[in-house]
């Protein structure tokens, strides 16, 4: 509920100063300048804790917009009761908890095949992937199937009456919520890239011939081959998408909360606002909505590294140059193949003169480990990433690597795994700062090249610029943040940025109808044409004919 804070620290003295006759006009429009005031707002923020990296996100939206003011909640959503190391949250940030897993679910069998599958080259028709999208879309089903049972939780969200609610690009169970408890108003957020079905219920255009779907293996500039794989993907993802995972929810809500509950379809399309962690500089360039606002790079500073303490210190201390390697939060690296594991060793160490530090939570390398190479359970990612003497990043390709790549402007070779890292990948590739490295082609020797080949200076070269360009944007991502958010939690709804074209069935947004129109009218008058040409040249035959027999009579 909107309230006023007060900002002006010298309020008390104030208020205990008594009245004198003999405070004068100009004194008291001084005091009346102190009392400066901002708007705030109760937002929540519904956060599906599915990984550090998405929890991380989420709470540096929570972190800004608290200290600008506002009453902030997390809404931190267990749905796997796995164990992991916790994502500090600023303390202006209050952390309500909702545990959605089933008691019995194989968290870590989970973990392990999903280990199995990423570091795997599998097509997305195959069994295998088939088998693990309906696991993990039935997690996330049985997740709100237990999260809406738990009736004082509900209560509870709707007695705290928000303003304003954000939520997450995979999480549909939380629209719902935000409709139930009735949250007046509410903003998309996306982690990464504009997601494709986000793009879709936005009315977001995706010109297949350019604009490749999120998970697909390539930039904007495509072979035939790649063209007619993105226009599949496009096609095909709003007809399964909503079966496998926004049907099955809606029901949950119908079961539990009212037989009519809408479709979650539905309320998503009426989202007023899209917030993107991405950049307009280094995003593929495609065509965007008003209503989409990129605030990516939100928290992460420029000159904000740590000072290096213990063992890193002393690592880099003592190191000529450092590259890190780390396959980030999901992606758990003690599950690579054996042949990946020797391949990485074997490659490190023919780089005697580079410090290697990995992120590796395991001890079976010990025995192979080169002297160059540092194997650690958690590393400062960022503060390593900052430091002057580190020259090259070897990263699965998660966007939030990707930018702290761009924000320390330090070079990458990425090795995507699955989900965007392929087409993060292929951005850094596009701009000139990344190294592809496919994990189909993964050896000691594929690796030593890729290492030569980011230490080169023009690598380097094209991070920097792109860290001075995004460093320079007129608009940075805070402003846009808090700007958009204080503008929508005041007017509520924004049809003014709704296009039209959400409203239009295929063949009226395509124009197919018209096409056929202009098809069938230019067939008539070709069949036309050809009647007339036709009725022209058996005249003429026929002239021909008679001109003939005439000459014919006069011999």
């Amino acid at each position: 509920m909107k309230g006023t804070v007060l900002i002006w620290d010298g309020l008390p003295k104030l208020i205990d100063r008594p009245c004198s006759p003999t405070m004068d006009r100009n004194s008291l429009i001084l005091a009346a300048l102190l009392f400066s005031t901002i708007s705030a707002y109760k937002i929540a923020v519904f956060t599906p804790d599915i990984s550090n990296s998405q929890v991380l996100w989420n709470a540096r939206v929570c972190q800004k917009l608290a200290e600008a003011g506002h009453d902030v909640t997390m809404i931190k959503m267990k749905m796997f009761n796995g164990n992991r190391t916790e994502v500090v949250i600023d303390p202006k940030v209050k952390v309500w908890t909702f545990y959605m897993a089933d008691a019995e679910q194989d968290y870590e069998g989970m973990q392990r095949k999903h280990a199995e599958l990423i570091y795997k080259e599998i097509p997305v028709w195959s069994n295998e992937a088939r088998k693990g999208m309906n696991m993990w879309m039935g997690f996330m089903r049985d997740a709100c199937e237990n999260l809406l049972m738990q009736k004082d939780l509900i209560r509870q969200l709707e007695e705290e009456r928000f303003d304003l609610a954000f939520t997450h690009m995979y999480e549909y169970c939380a629209i719902g919520l935000i409709h139930h408890v009735k949250i007046p108003t509410w903003i998309w957020l996306n982690s990464g890239q504009l997601m494709d079905m986000v793009a879709d219920f936005m009315g977001v255009p995706k010109p297949p011939s350019y604009v490749p779907p999120m998970m697909s293996d390539s930039k904007d500039e495509m072979t035939f081959l790649q063209r007619a794989k993105s226009f599949m993907g496009h096609s095909m993802m709003p007809i399964f998408y909503p079966s496998m995972v926004i049907w099955p929810e809606t029901e949950v809500f119908r079961k539990h909360i009212d037989p009519n509950f809408p479709y979650l379809g539905d309320l998503a399309r009426d989202c007023p606002l899209v917030m993107v962690n991405s950049n307009e500089l280094y995003d593929i360039p495609r065509p965007t909505l008003h209503k989409i606002i990129n605030i990516g790079g939100l928290g992460m500073k420029f000159e904000n590294a740590k000072p290096l303490t213990g063992k890193f210190k002393e690592l880099v201390d003592a190191a000529n140059d450092v590259v890190l390697f780390s396959f980030g939060s999901v992606a758990n690296a003690t599950m690579m193949p054996v042949e990946w594991k020797k391949a990485f060793m074997g490659a490190f160490s023919r780089f005697p003169h580079l410090q290697f530090i990995v992120r590796y939570d395991g001890a079976d390398l010990d025995a192979i480990c080169p002297e160059n190479v540092y194997l650690g359970k958690w590393i400062p990612q960022a503060d390593l990433l900052q430091h002057p003497k580190t020259r090259a990043f070897i990263t699965h390709g998660g966007y939030n690597s990707l930018q702290e790549s761009i924000n320390a402007a330090k070079p990458v070779v990425t090795i995507p795994l699955f989900g965007d890292q392929h087409r993060n990948g292929r951005l850094a590739e596009k701009h000139g700062f990344g190294y592809y490295l496919p994990k189909t082609t993964i050896s000691e020797e594929t690796i030593s090249m890729a290492i030569e080949e980011i230490l080169k200076e023009k690598y380097t070269a094209a991070v920097e610029r792109m860290q001075r360009m995004v460093k320079k944007k007129p608009i940075q991502p805070e402003e846009l943040l808090l700007g958009w958010t204080e503008f929508l939690a005041e007017f509520k709804t924004l049809p003014n940025l709704v296009p039209y074209g959400t409203k239009l069935g295929l063949i009226h947004y395509h124009n197919i109808d018209v096409m056929a129109v202009l098809a069938t009218i230019v067939l008539l008058l070709l069949t036309v044409l050809y009647a007339l040409l036709k009725m022209v040249f058996r005249v003429g035959k026929c002239l021909l004919r008679k001109t003939a027999a005439a000459k014919l009579k006069e011999q």
